[in-house]
Formats: structure tokens, C-alpha cells, sequence
């Protein structure tokens, strides 16, 4: 018994030593995975001599104040004693520490010396140039590199008509006031910024930098060699402490000017010059299945989305996509959409396509002529249209006589909707067969009439039970008019029965949906909102229930 109490109580030292082994795996674990560095800065890298600079040497992590050993310096600088500091924050469940050491140092004589490696705690710094000059000149370099202007091009060889990448970035490391920058500008050429100004930080030899970069489009106007004029910063230059008094000494900087080596168009070329290494025209159908099934019904929305995508275009020099559609069909077009993915001007266009008559419809294509500009010849860009058979479908609406003269124009009260004319004439057995079912229909009439009142009552009832659906209808009706769902409208407009309707609200809201549909949809589009139609909508609503109230009302009527 004592032995095996003694391989428990062994066992159970062994399970603690094994976890507190891996208690202080895991303690480690976070200064491996994430290791602490050190970094140097300097205030400025052109000192005249008998002046000072601020060497700064900060660590992201809680060191000694004593771990910073800057005998390193002793051969070339004169420095003094460092201020350091620690700071601790919390924020959003992460700790961060930070330790940072600031010191006056200045060079001993004239010339280039390099500020060396510090060492702290097992973490280095990188070594840092420094330019020692007599005073007038030293003042001059350095404010010269307080701030400057860096311009640079995608490229300098194109076409009239082609769109250049033009980027400055422009450098602070000085305190400044009211700055402010000049676009490029020259001969020949048009300029436009692109984009919004993005600011970051960079470190240049050991100096810390406010970067802003700014993109211009250069898109040349004539042929020949152009010159680029650089773009300009000016602004105010802040000297002396921010407690204390200080001095604004004004301060202009102008980046590199830069040349463009410009082409005429072709004297061969044929169509709307439109100069790009790269062209892509792609397009879309919905619903899916239409390229498949090749038919559709009459008022069932299609939708088109064209996307035209171009290299080093601008979007002015975007061209119009015009097609022409046959006249049995009705087009609402959105207007052009507009972006930027990289160096590409992206042009979408939406349009819905609602067939008005059954029959065989061709949808058209389009094609655009373009200038490869990498290989110096012109292609065609094309997108293919497309076929269909139009059937009248399950809902469409019956068509009415026109009893008014036939020279009369016809306005369809929407545009989804519309009505043909036949003319007969040969009569042929139909007047017969016309009286026959009129008879007939008489003779059904006079039985029902006879019938007993709850007979009729309950074919009343039947009747009524069938009413639901057209109700589901309007119900969906009125919510995609609230979404304002110009292809939901479209499609339940099409499905709902007005025929118990009368004839000036059903007039007044097919104007309504023609009125939303001109306004998503046409080129010259005017503003409209929807509480006018769903208004009317709910008289609809409200004319359905008055008829069915009345004829319960008439059932008990003596």
C-alpha cells in the first residue's frame, strides 16, 4: 500500500512539473512571436558645424532607462545627456509599451560621418548619414531637404488622345504653413487630378517624412515632343519652438520637369479615335437561361448590363454607346456609370428590354473600332445580340376593339401594354356561331336566375374564392412601387387584372408606371416619387372591395 501511495504521490508531482513546463513555454511564446525592434531618427541630416540635431532612438518595449549605450558616438559627435521616456496604453484589448530616448548631438569638424548601430537590449538600430558644412552652405542644403517634390510618369511615349499617369509626391520633414501645391501644366496637353491626396509616413536616411501623393491625367491635344513643367509646392516654413516665439520663412520647391514623345493618329484610320493598349467589351443577360431557351413573353422584362472597360482613357474621351432596337419592343436605359479599377476607365451601362408584341425580335449587337497602341494596328471590339421568339404568354392582355375611326392615333396608356386592329372581311360562318352561343348564354342565365337564393349564394361565394390571388397581385404591386423596383412594377403590372378597373384610374396609373418607368430609365429623365401611385393604387384596392361588399349586399336584399 505504501509503495503504491508513493507512485501516486510521484505521478502527481510529475503531472505539475509537466504543467508548469508548459506554463512557461506558452510565458515565452509572445516575445518570440512578437519580437520588439528598435528605430533611429534625426531631426536633419545637414548640420552646420558648432550646431546640434536631435538623434532619437525609440523601442516598442519596456527597457531600462540604462540600456541605451551611446558610446558609439564618442568618435565623430559631441552629444549630451538623453531624456527617456516610457509609455503604456490599453486599447482595445491590446497592450503596447514603447520606450524612447532623445539626444542632442553635433559633429566635431567638417565632412560626412555616419551616426553608427546602437544596440539595445540584443535590438539595433540602422546606421544614419550625416553632412557636416560650414554654416551658409549647411543652412542652404537643409532647407532644401525639409521639403521636396518628386514627380514621376507611367510612361513618355504615345498617341494624341491617350492618357498619361502623372504622380508627385511631395516630402515634408519641417513644420509648415499653408501649403499648398500647383498642379504640372505646359503646352499641348490637358491635365486633370484623379482621386483624392493619400498621406503616409516614410523614414529617408533616418529622417521621418510626411509623404502625400497626388495623381494627375495628362492627356495630350497635338503631336510632337511636350514638355511637362514640374508641379509647385509653396508654403510657409515654421522655425523655432511651439512654446516659445517663431519665425515663418516662406518656402517653394518645384518637382522635375519631364517630356512626352507624342503620335498623330494614323492618316489610314477609320471611326472614332480611341487610342489604349487594351480594350475589353463584355456584356450580360438576365434572366440566365434567356441565351439558352432563346424566347421570352410578351412583357417580361429583360435586362442588358454593357460594361466597356479602356486603358489610358480619359472618361471624357469615353465614347456614346448608341444601339438600335426594333420598334416591338420598349428600352429604358439608366445612364452611363462611371469608375476606375487601376489605369482603366470602366464604363456600365443597365438597360430593360420589355417586349411589347409576340413574334420573332432581334436584339442588336455592337462593335467598337479601336487603335491597339502596343502593337500599332486597328481592331474591332464586338459584343453579339441576340434572337428571340416572343410569346403572348399566360397574362397578357386581351386585346380590345377600336370602334373609334382608323385614321385616329392610338396612345397605348402604358408601356407595357398595347393593342393591334384587325379589320374582317369575310364574315364566313361566325355570325351564325355568334347567335348560336348568344342563345345559348340567355338560356344559362334564365336557369341560374330560377336557381334558389343560397344555390346562387354559394356560386357567389366560389366566385369570390378566387379573388385572393388578384389580391397577392396588387399586394406585391404596392410593395415593389414603395421599393421603387422599377423591374418588379413592370413585372406584377403586367400580371394584374385591371378589367374590373374604371376606365380613367386604370388611364391614371398606366401614366403613372409609364411616368416611374421614363424617370429610372429614359436619358432625359425628370424626378418622381411614388405616393401619387400608391394612391391610386389603394382606389383599386378600395373599388375591389366596394364591388364585393355590394354584391353580398344584394344577396339579401327581398
Amino acid at each position: 500500500m505504501n509503495d503504491q501511495r508513493f507512485s501516486l504521490m510521484s505521478l502527481s508531482q510529475q503531472a505539475k512539473a509537466a504543467l508548469l513546463i508548459v506554463a512557461m513555454v506558452m510565458a515565452s511564446l509572445p516575445s518570440v512571436a512578437f519580437a520588439a525592434t528598435a528605430e533611429a531618427t534625426v531631426s536633419k541630416n545637414v548640420v552646420a558645424l558648432g550646431d546640434a540635431l536631435q538623434l532619437t532612438i525609440s523601442v516598442d518595449e519596456s527597457v531600462s532607462n540604462d540600456a541605451l549605450d551611446l558610446s558609439p558616438l564618442d568618435k565623430d559627435f559631441i552629444y549630451g545627456r538623453p531624456s527617456v521616456s516610457s509609455n503604456t496604453s490599453y486599447i482595445n484589448g491590446t497592450l503596447t509599451r514603447s520606450t524612447i530616448w532623445r539626444v542632442a548631438i553635433a559633429g566635431k569638424q567638417v565632412g560626412n560621418y555616419t551616426v553608427p548601430m546602437l544596440t539595445i537590449d540584443g535590438m539595433s538600430t540602422d546606421p544614419i548619414t550625416i553632412k557636416v558644412e560650414e554654416a551658409g552652405q549647411a543652412t542652404a542644403q537643409a532647407d532644401t531637404q525639409a521639403v521636396d517634390v518628386i514627380a514621376t510618369l507611367d510612361r513618355h511615349d504615345g498617341y494624341v488622345g491617350e492618357t498619361f499617369n502623372y504622380r508627385v509626391r511631395l516630402m515634408i520633414g519641417t513644420r509648415l504653413d499653408s501649403p499648398a501645391l500647383q498642379a504640372p501644366f505646359g503646352e499641348g496637353f490637358d491635365v486633370t487630378q484623379v482621386g483624392e491626396d493619400v498621406q503616409a509616413e516614410a523614414v529617408v536616411n533616418g529622417r521621418r517624412y510626411v509623404v502625400i501623393s497626388r495623381q494627375y491625367q495628362i492627356t495630350p491635344t497635338q503631336a510632337g515632343e511636350l514638355t511637362i513643367e514640374g508641379a509647385v509646392f509653396s508654403g510657409t516654413e515654421v522655425k523655432g519652438n511651439s512654446w516659445g516665439a517663431s519665425l515663418g520663412v516662406p518656402l517653394s520647391r518645384q518637382a522635375n520637369g519631364l517630356t512626352l514623345n507624342i503620335e498623330n493618329k494614323p492618316a489610314d484610320f477609320q471611326g472614332l479615335w480611341l487610342p489604349t493598349p487594351s480594350l475589353e467589351l463584355t456584356q450580360s443577360w438576365q434572366p440566365d437561361t434567356l441565351s439558352q431557351r432563346l424566347s421570352t413573353e410578351v412583357g417580361e422584362p429583360i435586362n442588358r448590363v454593357i460594361t466597356l472597360k479602356i486603358k489610358n482613357i480619359a472618361q471624357s474621351a469615353m465614347p456614346n454607346l448608341n444601339l438600335d432596337y426594333p420598334t416591338s419592343v420598349n428600352v429604358y436605359s439608366d445612364k452611363p456609370e462611371y469608375s476606375e479599377d487601376g489605369d482603366y476607365t470602366v464604363m456600365t451601362i443597365k438597360q430593360v428590354i420589355i417586349p411589347r408584341q409576340e413574334g420573332q425580335i432581334t436584339l442588336p449587337s455592337l462593335s467598337i473600332n479601336w487603335f491597339n497602341t502596343k502593337d500599332k494596328q486597328q481592331q474591332t471590339s464586338e459584343i453579339e445580340g441576340l434572337s428571340l421568339t416572343v410569346t403572348p404568354g399566360a397574362n397578357t392582355p386581351e386585346v380590345q376593339p377600336v370602334l373609334s375611326d382608323t385614321s385616329t392615333n392610338q396612345t397605348p396608356s402604358s408601356p407595357l401594354q398595347t393593342s393591334d386592329t384587325k379589320v374582317i372581311t369575310q364574315t364566313g360562318y361566325w355570325p351564325w356561331a355568334t347567335g348560336f352561343f348568344a342563345v345559348l348564354w340567355l338560356s344559362t342565365l334564365g336557369l341560374y336566375l330560377r336557381r334558389p337564393k343560397a344555390t346562387r349564394a354559394s356560386t357567389a361565394e366560389t366566385q369570390t374564392s378566387k379573388s385572393p390571388h388578384a389580391d397577392n397581385v396588387l399586394l406585391m404591386l404596392k410593395t415593389a412601387v414603395s421599393a421603387n423596383d422599377a423591374v418588379a412594377v413592370a413585372t406584377h403590372y403586367r400580371n394584374w387584372q385591371t378589367g374590373h378597373l374604371p376606365h380613367d384610374l386604370r388611364e391614371k396609373i398606366g401614366a403613372e408606371i409609364n411616368a416611374m418607368m421614363e424617370s429610372r430609365y429614359s436619358s432625359h429623365a425628370q424626378g418622381w416619387r411614388n405616393n401619387e401611385l400608391l394612391a391610386l393604387l389603394k382606389q383599386a384596392e378600395e373599388v375591389k372591395h366596394h364591388k364585393t361588399k355590394g354584391q353580398s349586399l344584394s344577396e339579401l336584399t327581398p
